[in-house]
C-alpha cells in the first residue's frame, strides 16, 4: 500500500523558504526583493498584484481587474483592499472595496471614481496599465454581512460608494441567498450610476432584488418627476422616502455607503427611530472640517520617544494640519479605514467627522485623519 504526500503550494514552499533564510540572516523585505525579480506575484510579506483589465464604468469611474498571488486569502463582500502607488517618488496608500471575481482565485475587481483634486484617483486613471503591478494588502474591515444571513436586507448607496454593496449583491445572487435586498442608490444621473445597467438586469434575473436608483442632484430643467427619471428633481434620504419604499427599515439590517450628507442622514433617521444597532456604515469620503480656519489649536502628538508639536487650523483635520507644518504622521488610507493613525487622547476635545460625535473623554481613540481639533490636544501615537 503506497501513500502520497501533496505537494506543497507556491506560497507555502516560498514560506518555509523564508523562515530557512531567516535563521541566515535574510531579512523578509530581502526575500521579498529576489523573489519579485523573477515574479512579483509570489511574494510572500509584501503582496503584489497585476493589473489585467480596465473596464469604463462611467465617464469617472473605471473598475480595474486585478490578479492576486496565492499568497492573498482572498476577500469577503464589504470588505476593503489597501493598494500602494508610487507617485513622483512618493508611496501612497488608499483602501478600495473590492468584488471577488468567481471561479478565478485571486482575482478580483475594484472601482475608482475620479476624485476632484485626488492625487491617486487622478495617477489610477491617467497612469494606471494593464500588465502593470501593483502592491495591495490583505483585505480587511467588518462591514460585511453577518454570518447568519436575515431574511432581509436594506442597502443604501451613493456615487461611488455602491461599491462594497454590490460585492454584497453579487456574492448573496451567487450563493443563491434566500435574503431578500432592497437597494437604494443615490447618484447624481444615470449616466454616473456605477453598474446601473447591470444593477438592472441583475434585478431582472434576481427576484429578489429590488433597485430603486435615486437622483440625488436636481437637473436644470427643474421639471418635477419621479426618483431616477431622467426629469427628477433631488431626492434625499429621509423618513418618508424609507417608510415608502421599506416600512419595515427600522428593523431591518442596513448598510450604507457614500459621501457624508448620506451617511450623516441614515445615522440621524436610525437613530431617531431607536435602531442605531441596525445600521452599518462605511465611509468612502471623509468630511471636511466646518471648523473656524481662523482657530489654532496647539497640537502634540508623542510617538516611540519623539514629540511633534503644532497648530491645527478648526477647519483641518489633525493630519493634514501636522503635514502642513512638515512633520511625517504615520497613517496609511486617510479614510478613517485601516485605523493606522490611531492615537489615544489624554487631553482635550476633537470632532470625529465620520461619526459627527465629539470625543472629550480621556482614554478614547481617535484617528487623526478623521478628526478636527476642538480645542489644544494632548495625544500618543498608538501605531
Amino acid at each position: 500500500m503506497s501513500s502520497t504526500t501533496a505537494e506543497p503550494t507556491p506560497t507555502v514552499a516560498a514560506a518555509r523558504l523564508s523562515g530557512w533564510l531567516g535563521h541566515l540572516g535574510v531579512s523578509p523585505a530581502a526575500f521579498d526583493d529576489t523573489v519579485g525579480l523573477f515574479n512579483p506575484l509570489l511574494t510572500v510579506h509584501r503582496l503584489h498584484a497585476r493589473v489585467v483589465e480596465r473596464i469604463q464604468e462611467t465617464p469617472t469611474a473605471i473598475s480595474l481587474v486585478l490578479q492576486a498571488g496565492p499568497a492573498f486569502r482572498g476577500v469577503r463582500p464589504g470588505q476593503f483592499v489597501m493598494i500602494g502607488l508610487s507617485i513622483r517618488g512618493v508611496r501612497h496608500r488608499r483602501a478600495y472595496s473590492p468584488r471577488a471575481i468567481p471561479g478565478q482565485p485571486g482575482r478580483f475587481a475594484i472601482t475608482v471614481q475620479r476624485q476632484p483634486g485626488g492625487l491617486v484617483s487622478a495617477h489610477i486613471h491617467e497612469e494606471v496599465r494593464v500588465g502593470q503591478v501593483i502592491e495591495i494588502e490583505q483585505a480587511g474591515g467588518d462591514f460585511t454581512l453577518p454570518a447568519q444571513l436575515p431574511d432581509q436586507l436594506l442597502l443604501i448607496a451613493g456615487g461611488s460608494g455602491i461599491t462594497p454593496g454590490m460585492a454584497m449583491i453579487q456574492h448573496l445572487q451567487a450563493t443563491q441567498a434566500r435574503t431578500r435586498v432592497t437597494l437604494l442608490y443615490f447618484a447624481r444621473s444615470a449616466q454616473d450610476r456605477i453598474f446601473g445597467k447591470q444593477l438592472e438586469a441583475l434585478a431582472k434575473a434576481w427576484p429578489q432584488l429590488r433597485y430603486v436608483p435615486l437622483d440625488s442632484v436636481a437637473n436644470t430643467n427643474g421639471e418635477p418627476g419621479r426618483a431616477g427619471s431622467a426629469s427628477s428633481q433631488a431626492v434625499v434620504l429621509d423618513r418618508t422616502l424609507l417608510d415608502a419604499q421599506l416600512p419595515q427599515w427600522a428593523q431591518t439590517e442596513t448598510y450604507c455607503c457614500g459621501p457624508a450628507p448620506l451617511m450623516d442622514a441614515a445615522r440621524l433617521l436610525f437613530d431617531q427611530a431607536g435602531s442605531r444597532q441596525r445600521l452599518h456604515l462605511e465611509a468612502f469620503a471623509v468630511a471636511r472640517p466646518d471648523g473656524d480656519p481662523n482657530a489654532r489649536h496647539a497640537v502634540t502628538i508623542a510617538r516611540a520617544g519623539q514629540t511633534q508639536r503644532f497648530d491645527a487650523a478648526g477647519n483641518l483635520t489633525i493630519l493634514v494640519a501636522g503635514e502642513q507644518a512638515g512633520h511625517a504622521i504615520k497613517h496609511g488610507c486617510r479614510q478613517g479605514i485601516c485605523h493606522e493613525c490611531t492615537c489615544r487622547l489624554n487631553q482635550g476635545a476633537v470632532k470625529d467627522l465620520a461619526t459627527g460625535e465629539v470625543i472629550a473623554a480621556e482614554g478614547q481613540t481617535i484617528r487623526v485623519c478623521v478628526t478636527a481639533a476642538l480645542t489644544d490636544l494632548d495625544l500618543e501615537s498608538l501605531s
